[in-house]
């Protein structure tokens, strides 16, 4: 496999235009600032963080359906976000998105076939109508649905079928990433459970990356290999799951560990910490220093006056947080 295969997005940055009225400028709203992540093929990179974070906007910037302030994404080597719209459209196949309402984003006047078909009339013209249906049938067994579902509509479906023919949606162009919106939070705990084995096996018989975005830590720990951590636009730590699982480093993460509960009483205690206090600063006016040192119950007079770095440990894991890295054992 090629050290470039795969998802790389560096230093990627995006704003929104906020209006205040006619004659007067426009105030920016940063929503996302100098993100770095990488997901190679077979991997699953869970991203969490409060809403308005910018864990959405990170997914529309990656697709293209979001314009950027600064940084490159990169896709198999090739930096995407430089291309033109028509160069794009060659690459746009190989990226799927899966969405949170699985009723919501299926077009309730259409058949079933007829909704996993659409890609496919969009990108492969060429086919035939029977090689579409082809297709298509092959994408619903892959996802657990039988053929004869294929002429039903929408509304004959439960939330965790309608569910699986968004991913068949998704995957009928056969794509190698895999962008997850809060996919599994409009179900029922069970079929949630069974919409995240679907995904890894699908995964593992198509070599997806998947970039699995959720405000639910536990969901995220079942699926992801690598967890990245956003607030207020900005990485606060990323790690491989299990590590930081097991030794959260920013008080942010921390308390978005201990914001879950657990069955056993050991990891309950080893991972109780303050709750979270106060609101999600203003991203138009976001406080000095580091964005979370308003809320952060082990703050310094330094939080409030310098960003800290995101810095790397020998483990794997990237902190932004002056407390934290303290402890970060210096390099060999």
């Amino acid at each position: 496999m090629s050290p470039e295969a795969g998802l790389v997005v560096e230093n990627l940055s995006v704003s929104y235009a906020i209006s205040r009225g006619p004659f007067r400028r426009a105030d920016e709203l940063p929503a996302l600032r100098d993100v770095d992540l990488t997901i190679a093929p077979g991997r699953t990179l869970g991203v969490v963080g409060e809403s308005g974070c910018g864990k959405s906007t990170l997914a529309r910037a990656i697709l293209r359906l979001q314009s950027l302030k600064g940084g490159v994404v990169r896709w198999n080597g090739e930096a995407i976000s430089a291309l033109s719209e028509p160069a794009f459209r060659r690459v746009r196949p190989q990226m799927q998105m899966v969405f949170q309402d699985p009723v919501a984003s299926l077009n309730p006047r259409m058949r079933v076939l007829d909704i996993i078909a659409e890609p496919l009339a969009t990108h492969r013209p060429e086919l035939s109508g029977a090689q579409r249906r082809q297709k298509v049938l092959e994408a619903m067994e892959r996802v657990g649905l039988r053929p004869e579902m294929a002429d039903r509509f929408p509304h004959e479906f439960s939330g965790g079928q309608a569910q699986r023919i968004g991913i068949a949606r998704a995957i009928v162009l056969e794509p190698g990433l895999l962008i997850c919106d809060e996919a599994v939070s409009a179900l029922d705990v069970s079929i949630r459970a069974q919409v995240l084995v679907l995904l890894e096996k699908l995964q593992r018989e198509m070599g997806l990356s998947i970039l699995f975005i959720s405000h639910d830590l536990s969901v995220v720990r079942q699926i992801a290999h690598d967890i990245l951590v956003l607030y207020l636009g900005r990485v606060v730590e990323q790690a491989p799951r299990d590590v930081l699982f097991a030794t959260p480093r920013h008080p942010y993460t921390q308390a978005l560990i201990g914001s879950v509960l657990s069955a056993d009483p050991r990891i309950e205690k080893a991972h109780q910490s303050p709750p979270i206090g106060g609101d999600l600063p203003s991203p138009i006016d976001p406080p000095p220093g580091c964005p979370f040192h308003t809320r952060c119950p082990l703050a310094e007079p330094i939080c409030a006056q310098a960003m800290p770095g995101l810095e790397t440990w020998p483990d794997g894991g990237r902190v932004a947080c002056h407390v934290a890295n303290r402890e970060r054992p210096a390099a060999a």
